[in-house]
């Protein structure tokens, strides 16, 4: 759905087609029913018509109390993963070695821009004061300004993370990707990898995610992967293993018949690496199953054994497998 036509709708400016459209994507799914009533509510309590911003800020707080599990689904551990979440302003802890942390002075005395960054050949883990979880691979970064911790979190992410966020009703969590993606986070783990010139991808372990790219929104839910191809913007959202979309916090490679091809693209982004395939290793069967990380050299021997793979190293940053 695109906002503006939302917009149009809740605001007694829209066409006929349009309000069509609105009425047949309200029908498609329950929570586009409540949010289509929230707004609507909203827009007789402002006595004006609603804009951008209103949506931004207050579907949260409604998504944050209706999808709140059924009683009889209320299994242990699990109801907390559809709460609205939030992170903290500052770090607490860094666990592992190669994090860098800068802080930038923009204009302003009071403004300040912040960038943690894992090292070219390490992923790293860090805490923050919440309790919050943040996952890495190689070459990646978040930053955020100071003025994140005020009504709401927002932070920028290049390169591909694991967040497992703490709930904060109070404080929305909003991810943004340089290609201009913002993921908002209603649950509370899910994997985002955005890099440039590469496909956004989201999966999302637990709980629930929006997602607004091209003025439009998507939700994810827990076992659902969306992809947003750069080129032409198209999205598209498809099943995807819940333990994949959780891997980096894991630290296990989950392969699902996978081929050469795949397998050497998983290689690549999980360890910053390139791999280099060769005709013959697109001969060998596809491969399923998981591998914890304990270094490359033990995964990649790990996969010869379970796949027949072959490896050697063409440098240090290269291995081809044959």
């Amino acid at each position: 759905m695109n906002w503006e036509t939302l917009l149009n709708y809740v605001n007694g400016e829209s066409h006929a087609d349009e309000a069509k459209e609105v009425l047949d994507w309200a029908g498609e799914q329950t929570e586009h029913r409540y949010l289509l009533t929230y707004l609507q509510r909203r827009k007789q309590q402002l006595n004006y018509p609603l804009k951008q911003s209103d949506i931004d800020e207050q579907w949260l707080h409604l998504l944050n109390r209706i999808f709140e599990l059924p009683a009889s689904e209320n299994k242990r551990g699990f109801q907390k993963y559809y709460r609205l979440t939030g992170i903290a302003a500052s770090l607490l802890l860094f666990c592992f070695l190669g994090w860098l942390f800068v802080k930038n002075p923009e204009n302003g005395i009071n403004s300040t821009t912040q960038t943690l960054q894992s090292a070219q050949n390490a992923g790293g883990r860090l805490t923050l004061p919440d309790g919050t979880q943040v996952f890495m691979t190689p070459n990646s970064k978040i930053t955020y300004t100071n003025s994140f911790n005020a009504e709401k979190r927002e932070l920028t992410l290049t390169g591909e993370a694991f967040f497992d966020v703490k709930h904060d009703a109070h404080k929305p969590f909003i991810i943004r990707t340089n290609n201009h993606l913002a993921v908002t986070v209603l649950g509370t783990s899910f994997n985002v990898y955005s890099r440039p010139k590469a496909n956004i991808e989201v999966k999302v372990a637990t709980g629930l995610v929006g997602i607004t790219a091209n003025n439009k929104s998507h939700f994810l839910k827990a076992g659902q992967q969306l992809i947003y191809k750069l080129n032409s913007g198209q999205i598209t959202i498809k099943q995807v293993n819940t333990q994949d979309a959780s891997s980096l916090q894991n630290q296990t490679l989950v392969f699902n018949d996978n081929n050469a091809d795949e397998i050497a693209e998983k290689l690549q982004r999980w360890y910053n690496i390139n791999v280099e395939v060769n005709p013959s290793a697109r001969k060998r069967a596809r491969f399923s199953g998981e591998m914890k990380d304990t270094g490359i050299d033990n995964l990649l021997q790990g996969l010869s054994y379970a796949t027949g793979l072959k490896y050697r190293y063409k440098n240090p940053h290269t291995v081809i497998i044959f």
